[in-house]
């Protein structure tokens, strides 16, 4: 009888360690499931906390407006901007789209930056003359050729010397400097306006430089480029390509929704050229056309009929434009 008592004993032990066992699996698992919206190690880093506390164990405040609506921004500035007009912005604009049209003609006017080649590397010389090496081999009792003095080596005993000019080796004697001259202005009375002096002053003279014949010419006015940004609606493209660039199909929708549907739409694609040389203009008219007929057929695939189009190209701008003026 002991044994199976002692049996009976070991099996209720263990029922009682395996009910242990899964209540403890359980309450873990309610633990998590009552944290879905953390992980394990955000869960186990909280109960960290918990168990250093002070301040590290206190609950964080919510993000302030994390409640409302909306785009839930909290720290939203409640008073209007103080902005300049809306015409001193329009001409803040303006002014510099004229100095990007500009600087943009400038460059193409300019042309690319050629960078030449480096020369090739010099061929190595020989260490001797013309002649090729100057090693020579002499035979057994066959005396050896003497050798032309050398150019630097002082002329043999009872030879005479030309003199030379002995000016040569005497260096330069330095330029002087222009002398230093303190002006000092009339006395300036009561109620009297200052006199001014004559205006540019006359250039100095150095010797050994001369001023150029051009230095008090005005400066050469630059070619009237025409920097106005054309009219119509700018419909972008992909650089150096036809192809139309994202988000295009909203502009190109205001634009045919704007108007009547049997108005005529004028259609200008402008090229992108780096010279103002004949065969790069032709270039860019080129591209120019062919932005225009890609946008004149995105419009034919919206219900626009092709005799309400009409296209033509620049050169020098960017992407197309449309309009119901004329070009």
């Amino acid at each position: 009888m002991k044994p199976d008592k002692k049996r009976k004993g070991r099996s209720e032990d263990m029922q009682k360690t395996g009910w242990l066992r899964t209540g403890f699996a359980m309450t873990g698992i309610m633990t998590l499931a009552a944290c879905g919206h953390r992980d394990a190690v955000d869960t186990v880093g909280n109960w960290y906390n918990q168990y250093q506390g002070g301040e590290i164990a206190k609950q964080r405040p919510p993000a302030p407006g994390v409640h409302d609506l909306y785009p839930r921004v909290g720290l939203t500035p409640t008073k209007a901007v103080d902005l300049p007009s809306a015409q001193a912005r329009q001409a803040l604009t303006d002014r510099l789209t004229l100095q990007r049209n500009l600087s943009q003609h400038v460059a193409v006017a300019d042309g690319p930056l050629i960078i030449a080649a480096p020369p090739p590397p010099p061929k190595p010389r020989p260490a001797s003359g013309e002649t090729g090496s100057s090693m020579s081999v002499v035979a057994p009792g066959q005396t050896p050729a003497a050798s032309p003095p050398a150019a630097g080596a002082s002329a043999a005993p009872g030879t005479t010397v030309k003199p030379g000019n002995a000016d040569e080796s005497k260096p330069a004697p330095e330029a002087a400097l222009p002398e230093v001259t303190r002006f000092v202005p009339p006395p300036i009375k009561p109620g009297e306006l200052p006199q001014i002096g004559a205006l540019p002053p006359v250039a100095p003279n150095f010797p050994g430089f001369a001023i150029p014949r051009d230095a008090a010419l005005p400066d050469v006015a630059p070619p009237a480029y025409d920097l106005q940004e054309p009219h119509g609606t700018l419909i972008r493209f992909n650089q150096a390509s036809d192809q139309l660039a994202s988000g295009q199909d909203g502009v190109i929708g205001k634009v045919l929704g704007a108007g009547h549907p049997h108005d005529i739409l004028y259609v200008k694609g402008f090229g992108e050229i780096t010279s103002f040389q004949p065969s790069e203009q032709v270039l860019g008219i080129k591209l120019g056309l062919l932005r225009a007929r890609v946008l004149a057929q995105s419009l034919i695939l919206r219900g626009v009929p092709a005799s309400d189009i009409r296209i033509s190209a620049g050169a020098l701008g960017r992407g197309a434009r449309i309009d119901r003026s004329p070009y």
